[in-house]
């Protein structure tokens, strides 16, 4: 069987890697610092250590330990700038929600359009279907309130007994800030099996709902960040 030449090539995860820190280092200065200070840090306390023991063979396991362990806490270091800087950016933008939602690996699946917007297209709404029932995705402050309850009353007439849960999308109070967002929609108590997920999902799609059409100059998909770059894969 021929190869296909035009399927892209995998990336190694050293080139995950040197892509985080390229698109991370110029908007976050303490990050090379940082990772300096892991390493050699890191390096120093364990050798320290196989010092105090006084046998070379302590010292050489202590070394090859701190270099191992050196290493990995400055990837997850690396990791954790990258993820801060990408919702900072994000932060702000309409789509950026359903972008941040759809990185969850499984249990959830959000539809990249959104089901619901104030008429001057302030506000978005997106809709998910997961472990929890149905989530909503408010975007917008005060005006996605009108939007998102309309939604929610729509939803709970067409599958009733079906948990609706509407997140707002913020920083204000009773908001959920974008890095916190994953880990709330996670929390909500689990109300779906696989196979009553994919029925709901359906009926939501094939009975659908009035949409208002697209305002000119909102496009929620250039939102979207690299998912993968996101889960770190």
């Amino acid at each position: 069987m021929a190869k296909d030449k035009t399927a892209p090539k995998k990336q190694r995860w050293y080139h995950l890697v040197a892509q985080a820190y390229r698109t991370t280092a110029p908007h976050d200065k303490a990050l090379l610092p940082g990772i300096i200070g892991i390493i050699v840090g890191g390096i120093a306390v364990f050798v320290a250590g196989g010092l105090l023991i006084g046998s070379l063979a302590a010292i050489i396991y202590a070394s090859i330990m701190g270099v191992m362990t050196a290493l990995l806490g400055a990837m997850y270091f690396l990791t954790r700038r990258f993820e801060r800087n990408a919702y900072a950016q994000m932060e702000g933008q309409m789509g950026a929600s359903v972008a941040v939602a759809k990185a969850i690996r499984s249990g959830w699946a959000f539809q990249d359009d959104p089901v619901n917007m104030d008429p001057r297209g302030k506000s978005l709404v997106f809709q998910g279907v997961g472990k929890g029932g149905i989530v909503l995705l408010a975007e917008g402050g005060s005006a996605a309130r009108k939007p998102a309850q309309q939604t929610q009353k729509r939803i709970e007439k067409l599958v009733p007994g079906v948990p609706v849960t509407t997140l707002y999308i913020g920083r204000a109070e009773g908001e959920v800030p974008l890095p916190k967002l994953n880990r709330t929609i996670r929390k909500t108590k689990k109300a779906l099996k696989k196979a009553d997920q994919a029925t709901v999902s359906a009926r939501l799609k094939a009975i659908g709902g009035a949409k208002p059409p697209m305002p000119k100059g909102i496009d929620p998909v250039r939102a979207r960040p690299d998912r993968k770059g996101m889960r770190g894969r």
